[in-house]
This record gives C-alpha cells, sequence and structure tokens, in this order.
C-alpha cells in the first residue's frame, strides 16, 4: 500500500540560546534577517511535548531568521530559543568535545571569516582552508556562535551540490 504521507522541504532547525538577543545580533551579523520576532511571545500550554519535555515549558523565541537569497516559504529557517524552563545545557567550546555544526554555502569564505573577527567573533581557524581545490572545496572555516555551536561556512566549486572527497581522496565525506 502506498504512503500517504512525505517530507516536503526543510522547514527550520532549532538554535538554542543562551541569551536570545545575543545570538539573533550573531545570525544577523552573518547575514540572515529577522522573518518573525517572537521574543517577547508567551509560550502556550503543552508546549514543550512536542519537543518531549514538560507541559507547560517557559522560553523566549521562536525567533524565525532566514537568508535574503533563500527566502522561505522554500528556505529553511533558523529558529532561535533561549530556554527558561527547563534550561538548555552549554557545553564549553574545547577542542575536544564536538560541537553542534551548521553549515552554510558561502561566497569568499575568507572574507567571510575576517569580516567576523572584525565583529569581535571567534574562529575556528585564523583563516580559511584552502587546500583541497582538487575535491571541489575552494575555502572553509569556521566561526562559532555564542553558544559554542559551529556554522561551517564552505565555499565549493560552481555546479556541485557536495564535494567531491571521496571521489579525490578515496574517504567518505
Amino acid at each position: 500500500m502506498a504512503e500517504t504521507w512525505m517530507l516536503e522541504q526543510f522547514y527550520h532547525t532549532v538554535i538554542n540560546a543562551k541569551d536570545i538577543d545575543e545570538t539573533v545580533e550573531f545570525y544577523v551579523a552573518l547575514g540572515f534577517e529577522i522573518i518573525r520576532d517572537r521574543r517577547s511571545m508567551t509560550w502556550p500550554p503543552g508546549g514543550g511535548l512536542v519537543f518531549g519535555l514538560i507541559p507547560d515549558v517557559r522560553g523566549r523565541g521562536g525567533t524565525l531568521m532566514g537568508l535574503p537569497n533563500d527566502p522561505p516559504p522554500d528556505g529553511p529557517m533558523l529558529d532561535i530559543i533561549q530556554w527558561l524552563e527547563p534550561q538548555a545545557h552549554f557545553s564549553e567550546i574545547s577542542p575536544t568535545t564536538v560541537p553542534r555544526v551548521t553549515a552554510f554555502r558561502t561566497r569568499n569564505v575568507a572574507a567571510a571569516l575576517k569580516a567576523m573577527q572584525a565583529k569581535g567573533y571567534r574562529t575556528t581557524t585564523p583563516e580559511a582552508f584552502t587546500g583541497n581545490v582538487a575535491a571541489g572545496i575552494l575555502a572553509v572555516g569556521g566561526v562559532y556562535d555564542p553558544n559554542g555551536n559551529v556554522v561551517e561556512l564552505i565555499e565549493l566549486a560552481s555546479g556541485l551540490t557536495t564535494s567531491r572527497l571521496q571521489e579525490v581522496n578515496g574517504v567518505d565525506e
């Protein structure tokens, strides 16, 4: 029997924020626009159930943000939430703690890293890595958001959907 349901498109991903104002400011600095600012929203009773949490969670946000060149309703959004009850837990930035990573195709990664550094944001490396052109990776780098998540900025050769690391290096991506 044929299924009567299917996923249609990527809608949003939740970014847990220590401080929603600081987090929204960071993503604006990256080039996101606020689609719907819900920082003063009162969460409805039972709002935590869909997240597997206690029914009556409290939070600031669901501030929805999108990229101007990949706008909703077809482009995905970020949903920035500062959990007040229960509170989210955040790991310290450490080279031995695996961070949460969100990647974005980026034009001119080197300039993006320099711009974010100039705004006071910490990057994973001082400069963009540019050593794998054979795999179609023109440049890649990362910047930490205020919550310790890494935002990977990747610049791929024109026409590529993914890199060719597997073909070039014989490794899985």
